[in-house]
């Protein structure tokens, strides 16, 4: 998903899209300063004593600049893989977080989404000052310099000038450190502005409570000394894009050395002593804070913050079992630990140390999300409810699924390396399916957002399985997968389901100005065309899944609508168009524009059949189909204009790997490596776009080890060239196989063209894999080339499966 202008257009919002112009529609666009793509300052792998292990090679400093028409919304603080506890500098009120092109940081807070595109979380929100307590932001935030920061993988590092502060932090999974150092002969302070988050001020609270002029935070909070080493509390925030929907974040944060003096506030009046402030409107704005004399040296001061989703109790407990009576080095240390661990699953040797920055700050990224949800105890929130349940001892309830997005590439990767975590990741949807009633698109936290369109987690959940994964209720995600795809949510519902699911079921597509929501009728109608051929790619996704528990009645019908993306392909023109109810395309229509089409345009959108590729180059004509591949992959450097290559969302991430379908993999070779080579950098502008919770990233990722599935719950994997010489997948239960080895002829980044493959030894015509081909291990040779060899797997039978074959 991209922010157009750069606020996300995958808020619904009733303003139509039109490519071209691209307006932002959640919000008007801020004014960016754009930073050209240098190198950033940190380098882990010139690092001194954290030279050791593959977290060396990440700069967490990358995507935290700008991308094409705004932010790209990475932070650099410090996280465990697939923490909860995010804790990171945010330099503005509302919006994303950390930006590198802003110059003040306002604080540090807990919880972050990496590389979203809508302003979202940022609560427990504290920072450090010297002297006299502000309580406003414009007086407490502080300057600060990029000469004065670091970053790596699980600590973050800078120093306010404004109060000649030197902050450290670090975390677990559930808790965050900060340790302050203060100067000598200043009095020494921790502020906690509680009702600080980085969401946005929904409209419905512009217009119905918040005062004009004032920015956003909590809708409720609440903070409490309780002596004079301890600070706790709870922060009640709503779902991103608006929704009136909240949910609560509770903390505890404990002091390395007592306070001495302490008080509260409510908006600019300061209560010295008050132990309590409650704010209870979403316009409140309260605090507490934290004071030590001033004295004639140094003095360091750790604050230690555990968060649940659960209670008071929970982050009490969160902290208790992963933070206390460790020291903030015994923490990083182990932080470093871990994450050497979880990116060693993958090992790359050649390449240039640059390249393999690159590879290893993508994969860094990929392991951000989604977020654990459930308690150290295994406790947590029951989905769309306050019910509190248990999840099994040694499993997690996760949450944070930023489903359009990462069914695409982010999920297919997790699946591949690390199964064990894939398999909760899948649970925890069943279980949201299960206690909220339907399964969710976008869940944040334990709410349904019903953000974007389709049914993304189907493919999720039914790519995990079909790849080997059965640690999880597949029957019960079944029932609630096959509701998704076949009928229309209850009235009142908190959930919307697919969207048109009715006039789907009478018309079998999705017809032209026919939405039921009101939210969609004045939003042009968020993109019919899109909708079906998105519900089309979850409906083959959920048919290959019947085929393989047995239900053939079930597979058959699943067939069937998996072909219902045919009926919105115009055999005139050859393209993907809206069409009215009756039975007529919709008129005018405009290939460049969006009528139809959610954040892209026709010739964006006329690739997406992942699952009957084979189909549309038929369809298309297979020389026809080739040209306009060629055609849009001409631009000359990556840009918005409609026609081309969109680089920067997900629309047509799917395209460079077509050629492989039109048997010119060739050129599939080619489009990877420029797409790579421009789009991939080590600067803060390094990712194309928002993340996206890992969906860039892990492109990158797949794209660099010569592996790509165009169809996740097909379980084929398209092949191309490698970018290193040797890389090796080390596999995890329940997979058979120890290790799968790709391996290249030198000089792999400069030779992108396959010349042959051998595939366990044997020679292998075909461009691509099964997925269990890879998971039981095995050993692929490429030899690679500066000239394409337009031989190899280009023929009919060597080309990837398709639903029609």
């Amino acid at each position: 998903m991209i922010e157009i202008g750069k606020v996300r257009t995958w808020c619904m919002v009733a303003i139509p899209l039109v490519i071209g112009i691209l307006p932002g529609i959640a919000g008007a666009a801020t004014p960016r300063k754009t930073i050209p793509p240098a190198i950033v300052p940190f380098h882990p792998a010139s690092s001194g004593k954290w030279s050791k292990g593959l977290a060396r090679y990440v700069d967490p400093f990358v995507g935290t600049g700008t991308g094409p028409g705004g932010s790209i919304n990475l932070f650099p603080g410090a996280v465990m893989p697939f923490g909860m506890a995010q804790l990171s500098p945010d330099t503005q009120s509302q919006g994303y977080g950390y930006h590198y092109y802003q110059s003040d940081i306002q604080g540090f807070s807990m919880t972050h989404m990496s590389g979203a595109g809508a302003p979202n979380e940022g609560e427990v929100f504290f920072t450090a000052t010297t002297g006299a307590i502000h309580t406003q932001i414009k007086n407490f935030q502080s300057p600060y310099s990029h000469k004065q920061e670091t970053a790596r993988p699980g600590y973050y590092q800078v120093l306010l000038r404004k109060w000649g502060v030197n902050a450290q932090l670090t975390a677990t999974d559930r808790c965050g450190l900060a340790r302050f150092s203060f100067p000598a002969g200043r009095r020494a302070n921790v502020l906690i502005p509680i009702s600080h988050t980085l969401d946005y001020t929904p409209s419905w609270r512009r217009i119905t409570i918040t005062p004009p002029g004032t920015f956003d935070h909590s809708v409720a909070a609440h903070v409490r000394v309780v002596n004079r080493h301890e600070v706790d509390g709870y922060v009640v925030d709503h779902i991103f894009c608006g929704a009136r929907t909240t949910y609560t974040v509770f903390f505890v944060m404990t002091f390395s050395r007592p306070f001495e003096s302490f008080g509260t506030w409510r908006g600019n009046k300061l209560k010295p002593g008050s132990k309590t402030a409650t704010q209870t409107e979403p316009c409140g704005w309260i605090g507490a804070y934290a004071s030590w004399p001033a004295r004639n040296k140094k003095r360091v001061i750790t604050v230690k913050v555990g968060i649940s989703y659960v209670d008071l109790a929970g982050a009490k407990n969160n902290l208790k079992q992963e933070a206390a009576g460790r020291s903030f080095h015994t923490v990083q240390k182990d932080a470093w630990r871990t994450w050497n661990k979880a990116l060693g699953v993958i090992q790359v040797q050649g390449g240039k140390p640059a390249q393999r920055e690159i590879f290893y700050t993508s994969l860094y990224h990929s392991l951000l999300m989604p977020s654990i949800f459930s308690d150290a105890d295994g406790r947590y929130r029951g989905f769309n409810s306050s019910k509190i349940y248990h999840i099994a001892p040694g499993h997690r309830v996760y949450c944070n699924y930023s489903g359009w997005d990462i069914y695409r590439s982010e999920m297919p990767l997790l699946a591949l390396i690390a199964p064990a975590r894939m398999q909760d990741m899948c649970q925890s949807i069943v279980l949201d399916y299960q206690q909220g009633g339907w399964v969710p698109r976008w869940p944040q936290t334990n709410r349904y957002t019903n953000q974007m369109c389709g049914s993304p987690l189907t493919t999720v959940l039914c790519t995990a399985w079909l790849d080997g994964l059965h640690g999880f209720d597949i029957h019960a995600g079944f029932a609630g997968m096959f509701q998704d795809a076949t009928q229309a949510v209850p009235p009142g519902a908190p959930y919307h389901g697919e969207y048109n699911i009715t006039w789907i079921n009478k018309l079998h597509y999705d017809p032209d100005g026919k939405y039921s929501s009101q939210a969609l009728q004045h939003a042009s109608d968020y993109g019919s065309v899109a909708q079906i051929q998105e519900d089309c790619i979850a409906y083959a996704s959920l048919y290959d899944l019947a085929r393989a528990l047995g239900k053939n009645k079930d597979a058959a019908l699943l067939h069937q609508r998996a072909l219902y993306v045919q009926n919105v392909f115009d055999p005139a023109d050859r393209f993907f168009r809206p069409r009215l109810a009756n039975g007529q395309w919709t008129k005018p229509f405009h290939l460049k524009q969006g009528h139809g089409f959610i954040e892209g345009s026709a010739w964006q959108y006329q690739w997406l059949a992942p699952a009957d590729l084979n189909w549309l180059v038929h369809a298309v004509g297979r020389q026809r189909f080739n040209h306009r591949l060629d055609v849009f992959f001409s631009y000359k450097k990556p840009n918005w204009v409609p026609q081309y290559y969109n680089p920067y969302n997900e629309t047509d991430v799917e395209a460079p790997f077509e050629y492989n379908f039109s048997g010119e993999p060739w050129k599939t070779q080619a489009v990877v490596r420029r797409i790579l080579r421009e789009n991939y950098t080590l600067s803060p502008n390094g990712v194309p776009g928002n993340d996206d919770c890992g969906e860039m990233s892990s492109w990158a990722v797949l794209s660099m080890m010569g592996l790509y599935t165009v169809d996740p719950a097909s379980t084929a994997y398209e092949i191309f060239s490698p970018a290193f010489r040797k890389i090796v997948i080390h596999l995890r239960a329940p997979y058979p196989g120890k290790t799968f080895v790709i391996q290249a002829s030198h000089g792999a980044w400069s030779k992108p063209y396959i010349q042959s493959v051998r595939l366990n030894g044997k020679p292998l015509r075909r461009c691509w894999l099964w997925a269990r081909e890879i998971t039981r291990g095995g050993k692929m040779d490429f030899q690679l080339g500066k000239k394409p060899n337009k031989q190899w797997g280009a023929a009919p039978a060597d080309r990837p499966p398709s639903l029609g074959q």
